[in-house]
């Protein structure tokens, strides 16, 4: 079974949720699976305090004299901790998709590295790279280039010229100028 990433997270604990807000029986493994360590300590610590309270009070026989005393059920406790972990996990959601997005880069570049490495003589090795990374799911290395893009790049072109061909003198001696300045920084580096 894949292991469980960000994405996925937050529905699967609104689920589990849901179960325990019916109340329906779910096993203390089940509970602890989607929670992380933090979390899990945090649930413990509260149920810690709930003993704690009873040994020290009787039972409140109204819902108000439990509210008064933070009297809890187990169920109640966990419920609680789920729904922080739920908002932890949206707060998150950005950061672990970016964290996978960088994961994924650094794998496709390896399996793409290797098989460049390992290609033999006389073997095209940027196609070998490209044949392992098809095989492994991924994108071929340099083909993102796709029909749109081109289609966008293309009408920019044609914008740009009908910017030019309608500006004034001046304009057009500032642009100049702009296109001017990247080269001669260059020169002067050198």
């Amino acid at each position: 079974m894949p292991k469980l990433n960000i994405t996925h997270l937050p529905e699967r604990l609104k689920e589990r949720l849901a179960k325990l807000e019916r109340g329906e029986e779910v096993a203390l493994k089940d509970i602890n699976a989607l929670l992380d360590d933090e979390q899990i300590e945090r649930m413990d610590k509260a149920w810690a305090e709930q003993e704690v309270l009873r040994k020290t009070h009787k039972r409140p026989k109204t819902k108000e004299q439990e509210q008064v005393l933070g009297w809890k059920t187990k169920l109640e406790v966990r419920i609680e901790i789920y729904k922080q972990a739920i908002v932890e996990a949206q707060r998150g959601m950005l950061d672990g998709i970016r964290k996978l997005q960088k994961e994924r880069e650094a794998k496709a570049a390896r399996i793409w590295l290797d098989a460049v490495f390992k290609a033999g003589e006389g073997t095209d090795k940027w196609s070998a790279g490209n044949i392992a990374l098809t095989r492994a799911g991924f994108n071929k290395f340099g083909a993102n280039t796709k029909k749109r893009d081109k289609e966008v790049w293309a009408m920019e072109d044609t914008l740009r010229k009908e910017f030019e061909s309608g500006m004034s003198k001046e304009e057009k001696e500032q642009l100049e100028l702009l296109k001017e300045h990247p080269k001669a920084l260059k020169k002067k580096k050198r």
